[in-house]
């Protein structure tokens, strides 16, 4: 099922996407989260950083800091092992496939963490990514955090991103499911909210509730020279 407010596709064509990870891509919706349950911080540490960041008691970069803190010492090996554990969504792969194959360039921009977004745009064949850092001395993580991507710091990368992929903020598409994709959605030419909550689709020109993100291909078509 999908939705369409604003222009059609006669008044925007899409050249590139932008593609959101956590939730989007795969059914983790935050790999800071799923890292934390893994290895067994989230109740103690984990969920009481969001809590504070949520209400606004701490930034997002002292958010991550305190995250990572807890994770100090843990191998790279134990965290490259817990992230390949994180699947896809249905038809993430055979979709990638499909745009790339239509001409499209695809981007991958998450306020995650690298670790996992590398993996994945190596996996599917992603022109660029972008994600945050984590630090290691000697193959251990030292609790280092590097913040690329803040929780709603997308937009700021918007240019360099369709100057790297050669497209205009207009000829692009951003697809995502989270309040941090929405101010995105304001910048380029369609916003696309997937599986994603009332007031996050609301801030979208489409939005889809789909089980395979084939459904996705479609929806898009109209919108490609």
């Amino acid at each position: 099922m999908f939705s369409e407010r604003g222009a059609g596709p006669e008044e925007r064509k899409v050249r590139g996407v932008i593609f959101d990870l956590d939730g989007t891509l795969t059914p983790v919706r935050s790999v800071w989260q799923y890292i934390h349950e893994e290895l067994g911080t989230w109740e103690t540490q984990g969920s009481l950083s969001l809590r504070a960041f949520l209400a606004g008691e701490i930034t997002y970069d002292e958010f991550a800091r305190r995250d990572v803190e807890t994770w100090c010492g843990i191998p790279r090996r134990r965290v490259e092992e817990i992230v390949a554990g994180i699947p896809y969504h249905s038809g993430v792969p055979e979709t990638i496939k499909a745009l790339k194959e239509k001409g499209l360039k695809i981007a991958l921009l998450s306020s995650g963490l690298d670790i996992l977004a590398a993996r994945v745009a190596a996996d599917l064949g992603f022109d660029i990514f972008l994600a945050n850092g984590l630090g290691f001395t000697n193959e251990r993580l030292d609790g280092r955090v590097h913040i690329r991507v803040s929780w709603d710091g997308k937009p700021k990368h918007l240019d360099n991103i369709c100057g790297l992929i050669g497209t205009t903020p207009m000829e692009t598409a951003a697809v995502g499911d989270s309040h941090g994709d929405v101010p995105l959605f304001t910048r380029v030419g369609l916003g696309i909210a997937v599986n994603a909550e009332p007031d996050v689709s609301a801030c979208a020109h489409l939005s889809i509730e789909c089980r395979d993100l084939r459904a996705l291909l479609p929806v898009l078509a109209p919108y490609l020279p």
